[in-house]
């Protein structure tokens, strides 16, 4: 499947799903909503979201990451976001997301939680 705002890899037991937009706004959180779900449909058990490319996000992007969260959690499956940038970090700090979700670093620190050793 071609994806518009994101590009999937899997790593091992883990879904890795890089989110490329800059700005998730609009028409582009609908693109967003759509891939993301088609990704997670099939009984995914560990997802790693990379948000380093994202540099704001509106609710319905922080929408889409939740459900996602939600979806991953009712399949017993572990979902982290790494790569926030200091916007995006203060965004979820604000709402105080940074207690609802697993954030780290990067990929490889996401990956150990996962997969320790």
């Amino acid at each position: 499947m071609n994806y518009q705002t994101i590009a999937v890899e899997q790593l091992d037991k883990i879904l890795v799903i890089r989110v490329l937009e800059r700005r998730i706004f609009l028409k582009i959180a609908d693109n967003f909503k759509e891939e993301i779900t088609k990704c997670i449909e099939n009984d995914v058990e560990n997802l790693i979201i990379d948000l380093s490319q994202v540099n704001v996000m509106n609710s319905s992007g922080l929408g889409v990451l939740i459900l996602a969260r939600d979806k991953m959690l009712k399949q017993g499956g572990k979902l982290i976001l790494c790569g926030l940038r200091s916007v995006m970090t203060e965004i979820f700090n604000r709402m105080h997301l940074n207690a609802f979700f697993t954030i780290t670093d990067d990929i490889e620190k996401a990956r150990r939680l996962i997969v320790p050793g």
